[in-house]
């Protein structure tokens, strides 16, 4: 029998907040008139504040919404965040680990930094997997023996899938605003509408890459039609 797919927690919201209160005691701890070095610890912190107070949203908003829509108790909370990290966190990370090189009594190991890094890299996958869940959650749930409605469910397959319908629900479900980014991430003055439904539509398949890894296919058949 096939292993159930599965993901263990890294930490995420424990981890920033250590690494908040290491950058703010440096910072307390610079002379004032070190100018430069204090407004370098500013920067690390309006990040990670920026990133905590996301984690905040999501915890205390997000997931409890999306409970009770999916009527369902995630497992591993975590994973929602994972789902909802943007690959530009990957930078704060990795320059803190910079940061930290020469420090002795650095608060996180080079590994763990690593892994923080990684959480867009995650969501990626969350989104391949909630992708491929998703297709043959539409074939289970449409599927007909006629071979003459063959062309019926892959045009419906098409319009249950597409990202104009699943930005359709990022919206509804509030994912976009609770996405993991950097602070000051630099939107497009014009940005296509094509682009911003592919971008909500992926954080919808991350969310049901989720669901899939914690309560595999029987579960998701149950919230697919709550997309149609």
């Amino acid at each position: 029998m096939q292993e159930k797919l599965k993901w263990n927690a890294i930490g995420l919201t424990r981890k920033t907040q250590l690494l908040q209160q290491y950058i703010l005691d440096e910072k307390n701890a610079i002379p004032n008139d070190h100018t430069n070095k204090h407004a370098k610890m500013q920067r690390y912190l309006d990040e990670l504040d920026h990133l905590l107070e996301r984690m905040e949203k999501i915890e205390k908003i997000l997931i409890p919404k999306l409970e009770k829509i999916f009527r369902l108790k995630f497992t591993t909370p975590e994973l929602i965040m994972l789902a909802l990290s943007d690959t530009s966190i990957r930078n704060i990370f990795e320059d803190l680990n910079t940061h930290f090189v020469n420090d002795s009594n650095r608060p996180l190991k080079e590994e763990a930094l690593f892994d923080l890094a990684s959480s867009g890299d995650a969501a990626k996958v969350l989104a391949l997997i909630g992708d491929a869940a998703l297709d043959l959650a539409i074939i289970q749930l449409l599927w007909d023996s006629s071979l003459s409605t063959t062309g019926k469910l892959t045009e419906k397959r098409k319009e249950v899938a597409s990202n104009s319908n699943l930005a359709k629900y990022c919206d509804q479900w509030g994912l976009h605003g609770c996405r993991l980014n950097r602070f000051r991430i630099i939107e497009p003055e014009v940005t296509k509408l094509e682009t911003i439904n592919h971008d909500k539509g992926t954080l919808v398949e991350a969310i049901l890459g989720v669901i899939y890894l914690e309560f595999e296919l029987e579960v998701l058949l149950r919230i697919v039609p709550l997309i149609q």
